[in-house]
């Protein structure tokens, strides 16, 4: 799917509906809603304009014209189905529509959605098989759920490679569409490389601002928070905007953890209570949850230990380290188990996926 979506084939539809939802949300709307209105509503028109509102984050309006449509294929019907109820935090339900039978050649965008819900619904194996199940040539959507499920999966540099390939394939596209640059952000920002995230994140924030829609304005906004080494005010605008979606709880995690690192436990505790209703996030609950639990009021890095984490999650050897702040090799591994035990994580590859402040 690019532009016009993979129904172009099953007739033109009134409105050139997806033009509109790049260049302005209220106009895209408008247009959606009236296309919505004809009569008979044929699978290409219903598809345009249900997947227009959801682009602009009109859910709620969205659901209600889904519940309501007939005459419409009940692959069309399922797809879309699942893709509502994926944005609106439902993913089992997703996936229950989102895992049936759809005609060849809606295939590609039925298994890159549940990729995407089966993630959020914490079943990694059952998505990386239908992912490997698919031989379809590469595609945007595929692209981007397997960089999903990579980030997912604790591997940022193949993920950020899924990203930066699925962008080759929307040329300016507007985010709504696939946020694919603040996802690339998230996976450089993990991997340590910063200055790439902070380009990505940037860049994708003015495209949101301008559209509108609070989903894409709060994963820039995450995105961005994380690209500067951790911004709490970020983060906490970031989850206002991003409300019950599966992106905020990803943000409550990382907020959660920079507050422990900063030792602010109250504030980490208010965001880790909500990971629970997510499957996707039950673990790193209970990691969070165990920090909190055993804080012995002690639980904030000191600037050295700060830097040496840093070091450490970028991926220098503890040789490196000692190099490079002057210090000996002894008085790395000291501080590192340290900030191991702070932290709650075992060693590096724990370290990897923890959040670090820089300040």
């Amino acid at each position: 799917m690019t532009n016009n979506g993979p129904l172009d084939e099953l007739g033109r539809t009134r409105f050139e509906l997806v033009p509109g939802a790049l260049t302005g949300r209220a106009e895209a709307v408008a247009i959606a809603r009236q296309a919505l209105t004809a009569e008979p509503l044929d699978d290409g028109t219903f598809w345009q304009a249900v997947l227009v509102l959801t682009y602009a984050d009109e859910l709620e309006l969205a659901q209600q014209h889904w519940i309501s449509a007939t005459g419409v294929s009940r692959d069309v019907h399922d797809l879309l189905g699942g893709r509502i109820m994926l944005l609106r935090g439902d993913p089992r339900a997703a996936v229950r529509l989102l895992g049936r039978d759809v005609r060849p050649r809606l295939r590609v965008v039925a298994a890159a959605w549940l990729v995407l819900a089966l993630i959020d619904a914490g079943e990694l194996g059952r998505a990386r098989a239908v992912l490997e199940a698919e031989r379809a040539p590469d595609s945007a959507e595929l692209h981007f759920a397997r960089g999903r499920l990579l980030l997912a999966e604790e591997q940022s540099a193949a993920a950020l490679d899924e990203f930066l390939e699925c962008g080759r394939f929307l040329a300016g596209l507007n985010p709504a569409v696939l946020p694919w640059r603040s996802w690339a952000a998230l996976a450089a920002a993990d991997r340590g490389d910063l200055v790439l995230a902070r380009i990505c994140a940037d860049k994708d924030l003015v495209a949101a601002r301008r559209w509108g829609g609070p989903r894409g304005i709060g994963l820039a906004l995450h995105a961005s928070a994380l690209a500067r080494g951790g911004d709490d005010v970020l983060l906490e605008e970031a989850i206002t905007f991003l409300g019950n979606s599966s992106e905020a709880l990803r943000a409550r995690h990382d907020l959660a953890q920079l507050l422990l690192a900063r030792g602010e436990v109250e504030r980490a505790r208010r965001h880790a209570r909500h990971l629970r209703s997510c499957p996707q996030w039950t673990q790193a609950a209970d990691v969070l949850t165990s920090r909190l639990l055993r804080n012995d009021g002690e639980s904030a890095l000191s600037g050295q230990e700060r830097r040496i984490a840093l070091l450490a999650r970028a991926g220098r050897s503890n040789r490196e380290i000692a190099a490079e702040l002057g210090l000996t090799l002894r008085t790395i591994e000291f501080h590192l188990t340290r900030v191991y035990r702070k932290m709650g994580v075992a060693g590096r590859p724990g370290l990897r996926r923890a959040f670090v402040p820089t300040a």
